[in-house]
């Protein structure tokens, strides 16, 4: 089972992301080099009109795990498999839009393990 068990909204962001080397020669040439062979995935996930009891819960998990020092696992909801992932930012902006209604939104980057 993973660390963090919260279900977002559909529909949430997710991006693959490559890391590329660029060198460019004097004669206009360029060579492009590969650093990782798979991508790092990251995700944006957003929660709407959650009660207060998630709210604090989610906001003592983030405290929990320092911000985007601490990793932990998470299901994806989209293809079912479980990731070691980070919070991307190390801060999070949570909105009381009404009596004990609240709205949040955070990224997670993948960990290479």
């Amino acid at each position: 089972m993973a660390d963090f068990n919260w279900k977002p909204d559909f529909v949430f962001e997710e991006t693959p992301e490559f890391h590329t080397l660029l060198t460019q020669f004097e004669n206009g040439a360029e060579q492009r080099r590969a650093k990782w062979s798979s991508p790092r995935r990251k995700w944006r996930l957003v929660f709407r009109n959650r009660y207060k009891s998630e709210y604090e819960a989610i906001r003592d998990f983030f405290i929990e795990k320092m911000g985007a020092y601490g990793s932990f696992t998470w299901d994806n909801p989209n293809d079912g498999n479980t990731y070691t992932v980070r919070f991307e930012e190390d801060g999070i902006t949570f909105s009381n839009k009404a009596y004990d209604v609240y709205d949040f939104e955070f990224g997670f980057v993948e960990v290479k393990v």
